[in-house]
């Protein structure tokens, strides 16, 4: 049986990790006995934009430096490039300069490697369209001729990340999906496809489903999870249970990865949820006995349904209101930690929020809200309140 691939996506857009933080990362992933830290932040220019260009020098020493020690941890860093937003896929030219750009990373000491095509148009370019059935063709067309190389290179897995890597992508659906169907002539075993699931942000994962992606495209996914992202919403935050994830993924699926926030010391709290669900625990238990470990204040069970997931439509009563707000008081003003430090922001929102709601003498005035909030949205709380 493979081994079930697990671990740490650093994808998001707006952060960027420093070296000692991604060692930390990797630190609780051996923890909790995850494999694998995916290297692929947006936010780095020579990953995504200038992915032509070579790393500066300093980088590349500390990347060396953080992938020989997360190795010693048992944890594989596979190095990432998403050269889709100007990659010519008839130029020998670009082919090259990719094939060199992932012989740096093995010169860096990485035994595996990642090639992503997320968020690019689905079609091909213009100058491309004579040359190639679709986009999918010509992915799995760079797909064959790449990977050969990088063995040669010594690598021994090719992570893909697909242009569809959602339902949401594939309108006609999966089955149904020229880029899928054509991409799937040229994937081989040593090359993991990964998958968003139904959405871009999955409610949750069913084996069938994995299934169904497995009878299209030749092998099972490995999910990429952006349950607690939170890059597309940076004025929210998700930290409930690993919910709508069951344990029989464990066998239906070739693995899964966490694409989080980029705060440090919550994506560290979000791993011990990740941890949990490895060993098959039950989402909740695994998330009471998180709160516990991390000494989060008991206030904090009040109101952490508000802070659960991107798909949380509870609101409170009017008679819930100052109960959520003397919760609150606590957690921002007496609790302190290098969680709390991170989780403020957030808190303090709600907090504000909360209290739109409230009425009688606490009843938020005019110069209140617009000192709150931007000024195009409290011009629509202000009207709203008269």
């Amino acid at each position: 049986m493979q081994h079930f691939l697990s671990g740490y996506i650093e994808g998001y857009y707006g952060r960027l990790f420093a070296f000692e933080e991604r060692l930390g990362i990797a630190r609780k992933l051996k923890q909790i006995g995850a494999s694998h830290y995916l290297y692929a932040p947006k936010e780095d220019p020579f990953h995504r934009q200038e992915w032509r260009k070579s790393y500066p020098s300093a980088w590349r020493g500390g990347f060396k430096n953080f992938v020989a020690q997360s190795r010693r941890m048992g944890v594989q860093v596979v190095p990432g490039l998403a050269p889709g937003l100007s990659f010519r896929y008839q130029s020998r030219a670009d082919f090259n300069a990719l094939l060199r750009k992932f012989g740096s990373f093995a010169a860096m000491g990485c035994e595996e490697a990642a090639l992503l095509m997320d968020d690019i148009p689905v079609e091909l370019p213009k100058q491309d369209t004579h040359a190639f059935h679709s986009l999918g063709e010509a992915h799995g067309l760079l797909l064959q001729d790449l990977w050969p190389r990088l063995r040669n290179l010594g690598f021994r897995r090719l992570w893909f990340c697909p242009t569809v890597y959602s339902d949401y992508f594939a309108p006609e659906g999966v089955t149904s999906s020229p880029y899928l169907r054509d991409l799937a002539a040229f994937i081989v075993p040593e090359i993991e496809v990964m998958w968003t699931g139904r959405a871009i942000v999955s409610r949750e994962y069913k084996t069938e489903e994995m299934s169904q992606f497995k009878r299209v495209v030749g092998v099972a996914p490995v999910i990429w999870d952006n349950l607690y992202a939170n890059d597309y919403c940076p004025g929210k935050i998700f930290l409930g249970s690993f919910a709508g994830r069951s344990k029989s993924l464990l066998k239906g699926c070739r693995g899964m990865m966490l694409n989080p926030t980029g705060l440090y010391q919550t994506d560290l709290f979000l791993l011990d949820l990740l941890g949990g669900f490895l060993r098959g625990f039950p989402p909740q238990k695994i998330w009471d006995r998180t709160v516990r470990t991390w000494t989060i204040p008991n206030e904090f069970l009040k109101i952490a349904t508000f802070l659960e997931s991107p798909f949380n439509r509870k609101t409170p009563s009017s008679g819930q209101v100052q109960i959520l707000r003397q919760a609150l008081k606590p957690l921002l003003w007496e609790w302190k930690s290098p969680l709390q430090r991170e989780w403020y922001p957030y808190l303090y929102s709600l907090d504000a929020d909360l209290r739109l709601l409230s009425r009688g003498a606490d009843k938020p005035d005019e110069a209140w809200i617009r000192k709150k909030y931007s000024p195009i949205l409290s011009r629509f709380l202000v009207g709203s309140a008269r």
